[in-house]
């Protein structure tokens, strides 16, 4: 349960409503956005209780399902409750409003969007209206969405509304609406088109919402049974049920019918290597089904387009969020979580249908290698996070390195075994593996330790002229095509023409924390467990001295799923002081059960209701609960 009061403080806890086709993030009585479908639209409008002071909402999920009830109070007297989901089987956002005392809502839409007054369309509501958002608007960053999208907003039972035009200020308009005593509800439905629109709303209004709520409940239970006891018997079992059912449904309500997984509510697209970490907490918490369709995802875009990028739309095909190096890493984590998920189910039929895909992951990579090292991917957590700098994007990345190395002998196997390549090809990749593996140690390796990057890969060729990606000089950010410098630093043409300029980068070594236990949470042969125990002995070490866990040492800023990799390694080593870790990464959950994007003195620090982070802790305590402590 989570308490929001009118006029804070709050703590941001974020809840999310969503059946694949439409979705909404929740704060609170409030729904900040309400999109799709498909899920890469933008979100062009939400819903706001109008709050008086002292007034308080109690939000409670229901277990096993993504319904959730909200309690209306003040002076510690409840006077309304609401319900609200999204239906299992229309594109509908559905809440009920049970009130004593008049409520007013707000749907506050942006500018270049129309509200046109359809209440004599639909003899099933009260009122509704027609939003239809311009083509263009953009799903992320400066990526359009190519056509207009139209959702309807309808209220039935005891409430009125009204649409209020934008006014001079710039903003768009609202719906005000009135619940009054009584029951209403308050139906949101999407198109994208104006058909679609228009036919989901009219079943939508024409379908009773005690039959909307049995139908969406029933749904949840067929899916939440897999997941439901997963840790009876095990130590702090109760609470990881609890955890286990909240991170399977934050995740299935952010996964899109063509089976990606959103990133989050800033995100509204498929993100490859995020979905690494999603796929094995699916795989972790038994959804096979769920783990395979986002794989399909990804081999569905490569059969469209030939490639696959740092991230793609979901259910908009084309848009395509394109980084630096994203030949490398991602490519990576695409064969991995295929493999991942062979292991995990014995579908070696699926490795075979994607292999072409897999096939050409593994050959995009090799044009990168200098010197036995690749460079990271532009969008890598720790660069996007600032933990890392971006001059350090053309360094050797070890995790990416390694990344190639592991899935490329298991690919190099499965294709000799398979006979999908003839000799004289697996024995050149082979010997190609063969070189970057002896270089590993050399190139990453430091007074027992794993570097995170390795800047001699600056001095081993030349680097590109061009990348697409984030301007090192700029601020505010600039993304687009940058180009290099005489100093080697990459920038916008805009920042190129107002004279801007940078020196050489300099060629810090850096050793993240991250990175230090990414082998033993890949299953990597490139290092023994054994090898990295003295490191993860000093990050517990040093935790159970200053209660701070880092993503580097000389910040207070941590990655939210260093929680995770920590506890994981921990119970591979089975090192009792991973207890510590464990009681804080479940201490850190929010209110509705998951975990954030980045903390800051264990306090969340980025993008709420993650699946990437949320996934990797539960299946680190999963572990940890079953292996680390027997």
């Amino acid at each position: 349960m989570r308490i929001w009061k009118a006029g804070g403080p709050d703590d941001g806890t974020v809840h999310c409503l969503g059946n694949g086709r439409i979705c909404a993030y929740g704060l609170g009585p409030n729904l900040f956005q309400v999109f799709g479908p498909p899920y890469s639209t933008p979100a062009f409008h939400g819903l706001e209780l109008e709050a008086q002071p002292g007034w308080e909402v109690r939000v409670m999920r229901e277990p096993g399902t993504a319904v959730y009830n909200h309690a209306v109070a003040a002076g510690g007297s409840e006077f309304a409750a609401m319900t609200e989901f999204a239906d299992a089987e229309l594109p509908a956002i559905v809440r009920r409003v049970q009130t004593n005392t008049p409520l007013r809502f707000v749907v506050r839409f942006a500018e270049k969007v129309t509200a046109l007054d359809f209440s004599s369309r639909f003899a099933d509501a009260a009122g509704a209206a027609l939003l239809i958002a311009e083509s263009g608007r953009f799903v992320y960053m400066d990526y359009p969405f190519p056509v207009a999208i139209h959702q309807a907003v309808l209220w039935r039972g005891d409430a009125t509304g009204r649409i209020v035009e934008a006014g001079d200020d710039g903003d768009g308009g609202v719906i005000e609406i009135t619940c009054a005593p009584g029951t209403s509800e308050l139906l949101f439905v999407g198109g994208p088109q104006y058909p679609e629109c228009i036919e989901a709303a009219e079943k939508t209004a024409a379908t009773a919402f005690e039959q909307m709520l049995a139908r969406t409940r029933q749904d949840w239970t067929v899916f939440s049974r897999h997941h439901a006891s997963l840790a009876d018997g095990l130590p702090d079992g109760a609470r990881l049920n609890d955890a286990a059912d909240a991170v399977a449904i934050a995740i299935r309500t952010q996964q899109g019918v063509e089976g990606a997984v959103l990133a989050g509510y800033p995100y509204h697209l498929g993100y490859v290597r995020d979905q690494y970490g999603v796929a094995r907490g699916l795989l972790a918490l038994q959804h096979n089904d769920e783990a395979r369709r986002l794989l399909e995802f990804y081999w569905n875009v490569w059969q469209r387009h030939g490639m696959v990028r740092n991230a793609q739309g979901i259910g908009a095909d084309g848009i395509f969020h394109i980084h630096e190096n994203d030949d490398v890493e991602i490519t990576g984590y695409l064969i991995l979580k295929t493999f991942d998920y062979a292991d995990r189910t014995g579908d070696s039929a699926f490795v075979s249908q994607v292999f072409p895909m897999l096939e050409w992951a593994f050959e995009a990579q090799k044009r990168h290698l200098l010197d036995g090292m690749l460079p990271f991917n532009g969008d890598e957590t720790y660069i996007a996070g600032g933990i890392l700098p971006r001059s350090t994007l053309n360094d050797g990345s070890a995790e990416a390195t390694m990344l190639f190395l592991d899935t490329g002998e298991r690919l190099v196997e499965w294709a000799e075994n398979t006979s999908r390549w003839p000799g004289h090809r697996i024995d050149e990749n082979r010997e190609r593996l063969a070189e970057v593996r002896s270089a590993f140690r050399r190139n990453f390796w430091r007074d027992g330790r794993l570097i995170t990057n390795n800047p001699e890969r600056r001095k081993a060729g030349e680097m590109p002229r061009f990348r697409h990606g984030v301007c090192e000089a700029s601020n505010p950010m600039r993304f687009g095509w940058t180009e290099r410098t005489a100093t080697g630093r990459y920038m916008h043409p805009a920042a190129l023409a107002e004279g801007l300029r940078l020196p050489e980068a300099d060629a810090t070594v850096y050793t993240l924390q991250s990175v230090s236990l990414t082998p033993i949470y890949f299953g990597s042969p490139l290092l023994k467990p054994r090898e990295l125990a003295p490191v993860v002995d000093e990050i517990l070490d040093s935790f159970e001295r200053t209660g701070a866990l880092p993503s580097r040492p000389d910040m207070n800023v941590s990655v939210g799923y260093d929680y995770g990799l920590v506890l994981y390694a921990s119970a591979e080593l089975r090192n009792a002081k991973g207890a510590l870790v464990y009681d804080k990464m479940m201490d850190v959950i929010d209110a509705m059960g998951t975990w954030s994007e980045y903390y800051r003195d264990h306090k969340p620090a980025g993008t709420r209701c993650r699946p990437w982070e949320s996934a990797i802790n539960i299946e680190a305590a999963l572990h940890w609960a079953r292996r680390g402590q027997s």
